[in-house]
């Protein structure tokens, strides 16, 4: 059964769930030792030893974010302040309220700043992660959040009963502070309208936060790898987290996630506008989830004497005698946390860095996850659990998802970890003696597009090309195409782009979850495959259609390339 956070879906308040499990078999006892943080022994993404936090299967022993020489080098997050987005955030929580800054909050159930607490029964994620972000470290309690001295905030616009209208969207980014943690989104299985206000507002927070620097916004790429498909309530899709058109902009550091082993988590949404990878964990049965801070009692909160199925931890046992904790915390949901407790150390480390700089430093240490992974020719549902016709037989010859790519500026990018897995200490490193080449304002180009109307050939994988050329000679932050399709099912098409330089990156993956969806009515997209390439030159867009009942054509695409002279 699904659980976790509500999050949002569409700007009226449609809910989603997060991947996490509510409940599972235990399988065992773990304990840790007694110390400064008792339940640090748990937090397989600081140090990965191999453990199984009452799952069945173990961790990969050093697969985590390499921090501790970060840590014992003196940072905490000491000075940065840290914004949750979220369901409120319980400040009174031991492990949390001395980290806690009062009277900036945003609470939308009453006129006050003082603190943004969770309002309902429901209002449980905030709290969890908050803790994965800040945890108070050496305190004789719990865990430790990623930086632990840092300061949070909490801006409550998910929690229950809060109308989310599209200015209070767009206030999730406002105040200047330095990191911005965003755990939710859109769900991957239509497409919704982009939310102007959502642009324009991170637009003016990379400009003008942090007096001049800009703010670094983090966001969950989503947690929809496997979602329900759009029309269909029995039917399974697999997502892409470009479907989100709230992704679709550079100014966001989109996160995927991994589990213990170091691999692509389950439920991770994955696309070309990922960023980065960091820590999600899996459900906690088979293998380890996260442990953060829980609202605190047995009566509220993911941990709960009552709820029947839990390990003896999320019951009151083993270290948690008051359910101030839990263990089975997941999902992007936590990926992006962990990743914005890092940056936090990164801006200690340097405090002159502005956001073009953070992404830069992220993308230029990150570690290649499965770097000898080859490109995807089968659907991940070519044999459909328990029934075989439903099976997703892709076109001969055609390419589901691209291997890992080394564009013309020597990064590596891959869809599914983005430039690959943090490394704190290797990107504190490079942070501490870093000099910014991101001095020059960003600029970007007006639609360059493509008008010309072509059929695309139905299941072929030859597909169809078509070109646009770019004169201005940009260093690239970022590519956005737009489409304009008429096809009745645009789910079975897949949209490839490739530069001037070579480098090819999948846009949308064949047999998505829009195989409900009519057209494409010039919806944007984001890659970040491209990072400081050049823009010069002429570039290919190829649609294959994977899917054998529908014809339609390519009626425009448009590119847009955002950089710097």
């Amino acid at each position: 059964m699904l659980a976790g956070l509500a999050v949002i879906a569409t700007i009226t308040g449609t809910l989603f769930t997060n991947c996490a499990k509510n409940s599972f078999t235990a399988v065992g006892e773990e304990l840790v030792g007694t110390g400064a943080d008792p339940l640090l022994g748990y937090a397989w993404h600081i140090n990965n030893t191999g453990q199984k936090v009452f799952a069945t299967d173990a961790g990969t022993a050093g697969v985590d974010l390499n921090l501790l020489q970060s840590w014992t080098g003196g940072l905490t997050g000491s000075g940065i302040k840290i914004v949750i987005s979220d369901d409120g955030v319980q400040d009174a929580h031991p492990d949390l309220k001395d980290n806690f800054l009062y009277g900036v909050s945003k609470n939308y159930h009453t006129s006050g700043t003082n603190n943004a607490p969770p309002n309902s029964a429901d209002d449980n994620h905030g709290t969890a992660v908050a803790g994965l972000a800040a945890a108070v470290g050496d305190n004789g309690v719990g865990s430790k959040g990623v930086a632990y001295k840092a300061k949070l905030l909490a801006y409550n616009f998910l929690s229950t009963g809060v109308s989310q209208t599209f200015s209070r969207m767009a206030e999730q980014l406002s105040g200047g502070y330095d990191v911005y943690n965003m755990s939710w989104g859109n769900s991957q299985n239509y497409l919704p309208d982009p939310v102007a206000a959502w642009e324009t507002a991170l637009l003016n927070g990379v400009l003008n936060g942090r007096s001049g620097k800009g703010s670094i916004y983090v966001k969950s790429a989503g947690n929809d790898f496997l979602v329900e498909c759009k029309g269909s309530t029995d039917t399974y899709c697999i997502g892409n987290s470009n479907l989100d058109p709230d992704n679709s902009t550079p100014y966001t550091i989109l996160v995927t996630a991994l589990n213990s082993t170091g691999d692509a988590a389950s439920y991770s949404s994955v696309g070309s506008n990922v960023w980065i990878s960091s820590f999600g964990g899996e459900s906690g049965d088979d293998s380890p989830a996260m442990v953060t801070t829980d609202r605190t009692g047995c009566t509220a909160g993911y941990a709960q004497t009552s709820i029947s199925g839990k390990v003896e931890f999320e019951r009151g046992n083993n270290g948690n005698s008051n359910c101030n904790y839990t263990t089975t915390f997941n999902g992007t949901s936590s990926a992006a946390p962990v990743l914005t407790g890092a940056i936090a150390l990164l801006l200690e480390a340097n405090p002159n860095l502005n956001w073009r700089d953070v992404k830069y430093i992220l993308a230029k240490t990150a570690v290649q996850v499965r770097p000898n992974s080859g490109a995807i020719s089968n659907h991940p549902l070519r044999n459909y659990p328990g029934n075989s016709s439903k099976n997703v037989i892709l076109p001969t010859g055609a390419v589901w998802e691209n291997a890992w790519v080394t564009n013309s500026a020597g990064f590596k990018f891959h869809n599914w970890y983005g430039f690959g897995r943090v490394d704190v200490d290797a990107a504190v490193a490079m942070a501490k003696n870093y000099t910014s080449t991101f001095t020059a304002g960003l600029s970007g180009t007006s639609w360059i597009e493509n008008t010309t109307r072509v059929a695309i050939p139905d299941y072929s994988a030859t597909g169809v090309s078509n070109t646009v050329t770019v004169t201005d000679n940009l260093r690239i932050e970022g590519v956005r195409i737009r489409l304009k399709v008429d096809h009745d099912r645009v789910g079975d098409l897949g949209v490839e782009l490739t530069s001037p330089s070579g480098t090819k990156s999948m846009i949308l993956n064949m047999r998505n979850s829009l195989l409900g969806q009519v057209d494409y009515d010039n919806e944007v997209f984001l890659s970040n495959a491209f990072f400081q390439e050049r823009s010069n030159g002429t570039w290919t867009i190829k649609v294959i259609d994977g899917g054998s009942t529908f014809n339609g054509d390519l009626v425009s695409w448009g590119l847009q390339i955002i950089g710097t002279p």
